[in-house]
């Protein structure tokens, strides 16, 4: 099975499960409101928008739209690749995969595809709608720069996805382990907690996640400081590339683990 096939295969999969659960496509669509919202309502109880400004730089309601659609549009993409094994293990089609004679990075990489050009909607029901209302028709064009950021910082994601992913599942329930581990990456990569606030062993954590420096890119953006912009994008370009052979490896070790155990499914 080469690369289109793979691709064509991912899309039918995502795609015929979404149009069978619209309310799924639903919930996608309101998701940025809803986060934000909650958030915003619970810090407007406790802080005040001026302290916001002033820590952060960014009008609060355009911030947590930005960071509710970049945590979205990130966290679901490594999801696909973290939870996959464990789906196919379910429905009894991991026999399958392990014993396919495709490259498994290669399906691994293409796996968030799909979902994540759906998320796309969701930028544009939520990013520019709310960009327009605060910075009118210039909004478009930093609404569309950031979706377009936004998509390659989860793209940049999938190779520590697999990384992670591979060496998870060769332990028992790892669904424990993934669920400590996703919380983690979605404070780390620093959409809403921006990374120049973190503590230092934080920060220094979070350099070693692809898409955190493309989300503080997106926050440079919005804070009109663009110098660092394409130093930031070429590290998380570079860290995606040094992560694909680690990657590769670690679907090896899964694989082979897999094999000599006997593949179990659920």
């Amino acid at each position: 099975m080469n690369i289109p096939n793979l691709i064509e295969a991912e899309f039918k999969l995502v795609y015929g499960e979404i149009f069978r659960r619209r309310s799924a496509l639903v919930s996608m669509i309101i998701y940025p409101y809803l986060f934000a919202g909650f958030t915003l309502f619970f810090g407007y109880t406790i802080g005040s928008p001026g302290l916001f400004m002033e820590r952060v730089g960014v009008e609060p309601v355009v911030f947590m739209i930005t960071a509710s659609n970049m945590v979205m549009s990130i966290i679901n993409t490594v999801d696909d690749v973290l939870w996959r094994p464990l789906h196919d293990a379910y429905v009894g089609t991991l026999p399958y995969i392990i014993a396919s004679p495709i490259n498994k990075l290669e399906l691994f990489i293409i796996i968030p595809v799909p979902r994540l050009l759906l998320l796309l909607i969701t930028g544009f029901t939520s990013i520019v709608p709310i960009y327009v209302l605060h910075y009118g028709l210039n909004g478009v064009v930093l609404a569309l720069t950031v979706i377009s950021l936004t998509t390659f910082g989860a793209l940049t994601m999938s190779t520590l996805g697999i990384i992670i992913a591979g060496l998870v599942h060769t332990v028992g329930e790892s669904w424990r382990i993934l669920n400590v581990v996703r919380p983690l990456l979605m404070i780390l990569v620093g959409a809403y907690f921006p990374r120049a606030l973190m503590p230092f062993a934080a920060y220094i954590t979070s350099m070693f996640i692809p898409s955190s420096h493309v989300v503080e890119s997106i926050h440079r953006i919005l804070l009109g400081d663009i110098g660092d912009v394409y130093l930031l994008l070429a590290l998380a370009a570079t860290l995606a590339l040094v992560y694909a052979p680690g990657g590769s490896r670690s679907l090896l070790y899964w694989e082979k683990k897999k094999v000599s155990e006997g593949v179990k499914t659920s």
